[in-house]
């Protein structure tokens, strides 16, 4: 066989195999095209379009940890010394543009373990309070879920989380432990009017769910804001009570500095039996308490720069007793904070303190 006879051979043989394939080749689909998530900057930072949509979505929340009442003698949480918590609360804003204006849909939820075997099972519906368990230390509550229509005068809300009476004059203090000042979650029907001058008010029927039904509280306020700071009023009426309650509010940014300054005065109807609108006269710091007619909270911030600061947070009470609270919260890098606090309440004569990680996102 010469290198002719060869070479054809192979020819020939390699022209069957392949008709042989041929028969038998695979078709490959074309690709189908890939809609990249776009960035939604219309709202903010954050925000990108949910693939094929005009709908916007952010995700945010924090990671925490903390050491709690370190120092304390707490006998209503069998502690003698400290406990710990861990906290992971993951929060979802929906965004997107209607003929009506921007509708948003808002929900936070936490998971959180406390060693001390008490864990948060939910919100009490009477009292808008966190409820305990005894039996775990594990738990996972809603804590907001919340859809509101935006127009051009003013914002319409409808879901649960932080009562307007809560939220409207800023909360408290700048403190982690920040004062007694009617703090409560619970369901809300509210409008806030926004007007181009920097008045809003707000009015809002509640939900005070005591008895299994809807009892509705009537919460009310208004609030003007410049750049130099704000002022407003709050009130608020518990219609299972059938109490009331009050409060008149200040916050300053003093020019050229990263001083914030805020005073509330606060007034209760009722210091016989807590109703929405109560002032414990320990701030929210662990410990006994009284119920209080009036108080007046103050709140002092500063930032030194990108990294620390310092904050206080001081009350008093008519019944002659005070709470208050200096942290020094620390940011070593962007998205951690480490802040160490303590309290001081005047009724158990007793410091603690906490110190708390969390990683915002």
């Amino acid at each position: 066989m010469n290198i002719k006879s060869l070479l054809l051979g192979s020819a020939a043989a390699m022209i069957a195999v392949s008709g042989a394939r041929a028969a038998d080749a695979i078709v490959i689909a074309e690709p189908e095209p890939v809609e990249y998530v776009r960035v939604c900057d219309v709202y903010g930072t954050g925000y990108f379009y949910i693939p094929g949509t005009e709908t916007c979505l952010k995700v945010g929340g924090y990671v925490r940890f903390e050491v709690r009442n370190i120092g304390g003698d707490d006998e209503d949480f069998n502690n003698d010394g400290y406990d710990t918590r861990a906290r992971f609360a993951p929060t979802f804003t929906v965004k997107s543009e209607t003929e009506l204006g921007t509708l948003t849909g808002y929900g936070r939820i936490f998971a959180q373990y406390d060693s001390n075997g008490t864990s948060p099972t939910g919100f009490d519906s009477g009292t808008g309070e966190l409820v305990f368990s005894e039996t775990g230390s594990n738990s996972t509550v809603i804590e907001h879920a919340q859809i509101s229509l935006a127009t051009a005068t003013g914002t319409f809300l409808v879901g649960y989380g932080d009562t307007p009476y809560s939220r409207f004059l800023d909360y408290g203090g700048p403190t982690i432990n920040d004062g007694s000042y009617g703090d409560r979650n619970a369901s809300e029907i509210s409008y806030t009017f926004t007007g181009g001058n920097g008045f809003s008010a707000i009015i809002a029927a509640v939900d005070n769910d005591e008895n299994g039904d809807w009892d509705t509280n009537f919460e009310g306020g208004v609030r003007f804001t410049q750049a130099w700071g704000w002022i407003g009023g709050m009130a608020g009426y518990d219609g299972v009570a059938d109490e009331w309650g009050g409060k008149v509010g200040v916050g300053f940014k003093i020019p050229n500095t990263a001083i914030e300054l805020t005073v509330q005065g606060l007034y209760s109807s009722d210091t016989d039996v807590e109703n929405y609108y109560s002032l414990l006269d320990n701030g929210n710091a662990y410990g006994t308490a009284e119920l209080a007619e009036w108080a007046v909270l103050a709140g002092a911030s500063v930032a030194f720069n990108e990294k620390v600061g310092l904050a206080g947070t001081f009350q008093y009470f008519d019944t002659e007793e005070w709470f208050a609270a200096v942290s020094l919260p620390i940011s070593p890098v962007a998205g951690l904070s480490i802040t160490p606090e303590v309290n001081y309440v005047s009724r158990d004569e007793a410091f603690n303190g906490i110190l708390r990680f969390q990683r915002s996102f």
